[in-house]
Order: C-alpha cells, then structure tokens, then sequence
C-alpha cells in the first residue's frame, strides 16, 4: 500500500508543475512581500502538525485520510496567502486545484476502501 501512496504524491507533484507551468503569470514570491513573516509561521505549525500526526497516526486506513485532510488544509491555507500577497500571479488557483484534487482524491479513498 505505501507504493501507492508514492505514486499518487508523484502525480499530484506532476500534476502541481503542470497547473504552474500553464497558470502562473508572474514569478512573484512570497518572500518578496510582507507576508513571508506569518508564511513562515504557517509552515512551522504545518511542519510540527504533520510530524505528530505521523508519529500519532498508525492505522492504514485513517493515516492516508488524515493525510489527505492535512494537504487539502495546507493547500487552502497556501491559496488564501496567495491571493493575499500575490494576487497577479494566479499561483493561488493552483493551490486552489491541488486543494479539490486532494479532497477528491481522499474522498475516492475513502468510498474505495471503506466499502
């Protein structure tokens, strides 16, 4: 089953360059903007989140859901910063669809594994 798991964070990688390549209009940065003080805060809390969820979190089933639910989270928190900071670059509608890709894709897991 981890095989999986590392073929789907493979597409979704792939998946993510592709949205970047065709979406993005600018190569503004974050860290270019006055919001990379609470970015940075976001990813330490995001960092220490998923540590503990994968120490804390053994079950198969519900570690691949939980891990779902963290990188929709991550992917709607980039996106709101995104907009917020760098609205011309439309990098937060790339966030925005790795976000539904990865709802839909727990949700899959979830009707397929559950059944």
């Amino acid at each position: 089953m981890h095989y999986h798991f590392s073929v789907v964070l493979f597409l979704a990688a792939v998946i993510q360059l592709i949205l970047d390549i065709t979406i993005r209009k600018t190569d503004e940065k974050i860290s270019d903007t006055d919001g990379i003080v609470p970015y940075r805060w976001f990813f330490v809390i995001a960092a220490i989140v998923i540590i503990l969820s994968a120490i804390y979190v053994k079950e198969p089933p519900y570690h691949y859901v939980w891990v779902g639910v963290l990188l929709a989270l991550v992917f709607g928190v980039r996106a709101l910063f995104e907009w917020r900071y760098i609205r011309s670059s439309q990098k937060h509608m790339i966030s925005l669809s790795m976000m539904a890709l990865s709802v839909i894709g727990t949700i899959l897991y979830v009707f397929l594994q559950f059944q």
